[in-house]
Order: C-alpha cells, then structure tokens, then sequence
C-alpha cells in the first residue's frame, strides 16, 4: 500500500512539472514603443500544455501612443504553422509609462513549438 501511494504521488509530481522547460526573453522596439516578453513552457492538469507569455510594453517617445495592440502567434517548429493565436489590447500608453500583459497560447505536449510576436497601433 505504501509503494502504491509514493509510486502515484510521483508519477502526480511528474505530471504536473512536464513542459516546464526553459524561457524564453524578447525584446523588441518600435519606434517609440518597446515591448518586452518571456514565455514559458507549461502544463496544468486543466488545459494541458501552453505556452504563458508575460510581458510590458513601454513608450520611449513624447506623446501618448493610442491603440497599442500585441499580437503572438505559437508555431510548430517543424511544420512552420500556426498553433494558436492571440492579440492582446493593450490601449493609450502615455510618453514614460509602461502596461503590463498575461496571456496563454495553447499547444500539444508533443510538439515543439516558438511563439512569434509583432505589436502596433
């Protein structure tokens, strides 16, 4: 009984650590704008593997920067297509400040994948 239990709570651990491999950090300017990200690999018993994408934009510039959009987009890295996509609105960024973004894009544990990222007005 005892076996059974440490044998299920280690095969629960493994689970729950699988695809929590590495991140990765970008940045990336835009004229006035720079944005930066991490993304990192990892797996809930919820929705499985994603790929969590965190980061900030920043105005460097004078005036404010309306209608800031962040777009990602995670790639099969062996087939070169499009798992997942998402934009994030991140709206006006006054000259100085920064706004900070969360969001998930969702994979399959199997695969490999890189997260491709672009932002505008």
């Amino acid at each position: 009984m005892k076996a059974t239990v440490c044998i299920s709570i280690l095969v629960i651990t493994l689970a729950c650590c699988a695809g929590c491999t590495g991140i990765t950090v970008r940045d990336s300017p835009q004229g006035d704008l720079r944005a930066h990200y991490e993304c990192a690999k990892s797996w809930s018993p919820a929705i499985g593997c994603y790929d969590q994408v965190s980061g900030y934009v920043y105005n460097a510039g004078t005036i404010t920067v309306d209608n800031v959009v962040l777009h990602f987009n995670l790639v099969n890295t062996k087939t070169a297509t499009i798992r997942d996509s998402k934009s994030v609105f991140a709206g006006s960024i006054g000259p100085g400040d920064s706004k900070t973004y969360e969001t998930a894009l969702d994979g399959e544990c199997m695969e490999d994948y890189r997260v491709d990222f672009s932002f505008g007005t």
